[in-house]
Order: C-alpha cells, then structure tokens, then sequence
C-alpha cells in the first residue's frame, strides 16, 4: 500500500493504529483524535558510518556533540510534533531509549521537548496509564 493510502485509512478510523517507520515523521499531518499516541522505540541517531559524519568526525573530534546529537533531537522533536497540531489535540510520546536515563545527553532529548509533564517510567507503569487513558 502507497504511503498515502496508509494515511488516507489511518486517519479514516480513529481506532487503526498504524506503525510506521521514520519517513512519517516529517510531513505527515492527523490532527484530532485520528492520533494518539507516538513511540520512539530508540533514539534516530545516525549512523557512525554515515560518510558525512565520518568527514565531520575527521576535522572535529566533537563532531557527534555538535551535529549527530543535535539532528537526532530535532528529528524527535518532528516525531513528537506529529502529536499535537492543534491547540485542543492530546497524547501521549513515549520514548523507551534507555539512553534517555542513563546517558549524560539523555538531558538534551527531554529538555528540548515542549511538555512539562516528562516522566519516567517501567513498562508496567506506562501499560496501566494507558489503560486509563483508553477512554480518549
């Protein structure tokens, strides 16, 4: 199925969940109810074989701090912005990268992120909150 028809059915049927890879990050618009809920399952970093970071990495011994890290939060702010177009639309991101908790530039991702209601939490935890949320 064409990319367009999985958002033309995603967005048809409020109850489809539809998974997807990271092309539907950028460009991909379901205001409302359509949207519920968005998972990054690890953080978009690029790869360190990526020819343009390893010609960064050879002139800047700094380069995965001052280009790797700062597309990858940008790349999970688009992700998490695919949530929330309109004033009234709610959701919920969920970020299971390890790294958030347990790595120094775990900070940066959750900083950069517009909500104040960041928390962390087990697996268990997140189940059972959405549970409760499934009356959305």
């Amino acid at each position: 199925m064409s990319v367009k028809g999985l958002r033309d059915d995603f967005l048809a049927d409020e109850h489809l969940s539809l998974f997807a890879l990271k092309s539907f990050w950028e460009g991909f618009d379901a205001p409302g109810a359509t949207l519920k809920g968005v998972i990054i399952p690890k953080l978009p970093f690029a790869r360190p074989t990526d020819p343009l970071y390893c010609e960064r990495a050879s002139r800047d011994e700094r380069a995965w701090w001052h280009y790797v890290l700062p597309q990858a939060v940008i790349e999970t702010k688009q992700a998490a912005g695919r949530l929330i177009r309109k004033h009234d639309d709610h959701g919920v991101l969920i970020l299971a990268d390890k790294r958030l908790v347990s790595k120094r530039y775990g900070r940066t991702f959750l900083n950069s992120l517009q909500s104040k209601t960041v928390r962390v939490r087990t697996m268990d935890e997140i189940v059972q909150a959405l549970e409760m949320m499934s009356g959305w």
